[in-house]
C-alpha cells in the first residue's frame, strides 16, 4: 500500500490519474483501492485482477476487509487495470460495489482503464483513452509497473570479489547497532566492500537480522532494546512482545527513507552475496523492507528468490506465508 500522497480530485478522470498518482505507477492487470475519509485519500492497494469470476465474493471480501482496517475510512475510490476489455471485469464491478452497500462505505467511483478505452462502470459509454485526462507528472507517476524496480542490480564484479575476500571480525566484536544506522547513510553508488561484507556476515544471524529489521523500522535505541530481547531469549528469557512485534508489522508507522534506504543496501548486498546462504539472507531482508513499505508485490518476488537460493530459511518461508494470505502491516493502515 501506498502512502504519504493526497487524492482531491473531481471527476472519474480526475480520480482515476489521482488513484494512479497514489500508487506511483501504471499498475497492469490490477484492481487498486483508495480507501477515502471523507473526500480525502492518502493511500492506495494494489491486487491482482483474478482469471476466474468465481473468486470476486472471496477477493472482495479480502479488499474490503483490508480497506475497513484503514483509519477513519468512509469510502472508495475503486480503478480496475486490464490489458483486455471492461467487460471482462464487470462482475468484479458488480461485486464490489454490492459489498460496499452491504458494509456502508461510499463509492466515489468504480472506473476502468483499458488499452484504448476508459470509464465508469455502470455510468455512460467507455471513453477513448486519448480523452482521459493526463496523469500527473513523473514525480508523482513513475515509468513501469508494479513489477518495476524489483529486479536486483546488475552485479559489479570487482565489488563481489572485494566482499568476498573482505576479512570478517567475530560478530560479537562488531557495534552491529552502529553499523546497521551507518547503512542508513551509505552512498549506494561507492560502497566500502569490507562494511558490506560485515553487513552480509550479520544479516546471515537471525539473531542479527531481526535486529537490524527492527532497527530500520524504528530506532537505534529500540534496535539496541531488541538485541539486548535476543540474546536474553538465547540463554532463556521469553521475547519480548514489542521485539517480535515490529517483524510482524506490529507498532507505529516506520519513516519510509530509513526502510528505503535500508532496502538499496541490502539490494546491492545481495546481488553480491559470497554464498547461496547469504545472498537468501539479504533477499529475505529485502523481501520483509518492501512488505514494511507496503509493497507486497515487490516482497513476493525478493522472497522468492530467497527460498530458491535456500529452501531451509524459515524466515523467507513465514514471508511468503504473509505475502500469500495478503497480510500488510499494521501501520499502513494508520493516517
Amino acid at each position: 500500500m501506498t502512502e504519504k500522497k493526497v487524492l482531491k480530485a473531481e471527476g472519474v478522470g480526475e480520480l482515476v490519474g489521482a488513484v494512479t498518482a497514489l500508487l506511483g505507477y501504471m499498475p497492469a492487470h490490477s484492481l487498486v483501492i483508495a480507501p477515502l475519509t471523507g473526500t480525502r485519500a492518502t493511500s492506495a492497494m494494489r491486487v491482482d485482477l483474478p482469471t476466474d469470476a468465481e473468486v470476486y465474493p472471496a477477493m472482495v471480501a479480502q479488499v474490503m476487509g483490508l480497506t475497513c482496517r484503514v483509519q477513519g475510512v468512509t469510502g472508495f475510490a475503486a480503478v480496475i487495470y486490464t490489458d483486455g476489455t471492461d467487460s471482462e471485469h464487470e462482475g468484479l464491478a458488480a461485486t464490489l460495489l454490492s459489498a460496499a452497500s452491504f458494509i456502508g462505505l461510499d463509492v466515489a467511483t468504480v472506473a476502468f482503464v483499458t488499452p484504448t478505452t476508459w470509464g465508469e462502470y455502470f455510468e455512460g459509454a467507455a471513453r477513448p483513452l486519448d480523452t482521459l485526462p493526463a496523469l500527473p507528472g513523473p514525480d508523482l507517476v513513475r515509468d513501469g509497473d508494479q513489477t518495476s524496480g524489483a529486479s536486483l542490480p546488475v552485479v559489479d564484479e570487482a565489488l563481489r570479489v572485494r566482499i568476498f575476500n573482505a576479512p570478517l571480525p567475530h560478530p560479537e566484536s562488531v557495534d552491529a547497532c552502529a553499523l546497521f544506522e551507518d547503512v542508513l547513510t551509505w552512498n549506494v553508488e561507492a560502497l566500502d566492500a569490507e562494511k558490506v561484507a560485515v553487513l552480509t556476515g550479520l544479516v546471515s544471524l537471525p539473531i542479527f537480522r531481526d535486529v537490524a529489521l527492527a532497527q530500520w523500522a524504528t530506532t537505534e535505541g529500540q534496535g539496541r532494546e531488541t538485541l539486548a530481547a535476543q540474546k536474553a531469549f538465547l540463554n532463556g528469557a521469553p521475547i519480548a512482545d514489542e521485539v517480535g512485534g515490529v517483524i510482524l508489522g506490529q507498532g507505529s508507522r516506520p519513516e519510509v527513507t530509513r526502510l528505503q534506504g535500508a532496502l538499496a543496501v541490502c539490494r546491492i548486498a545481495a546481488a553480491h552475496a559470497p554464498t547461496e546462504e547469504s545472498a537468501a539472507a539479504l533477499l529475505t531482508a529485502c523481501g520483509w523492507l518492501s512488505w514494511a513499505l507496503g509493497s507486497s508485490t515487490h516482497a513476493s518476488f525478493y522472497i522468492d528468490l530467497a527460498r530458491a537460493a535456500d529452501p531451509t530459511l524459515s524466515m523467507a518461508d513465514l514471508m511468503a506465508e504473509l505475502v500469500a494470505q495478503g497480510m500488510l502491516p499494521e501501520w499502513v493502515f494508520t493516517r
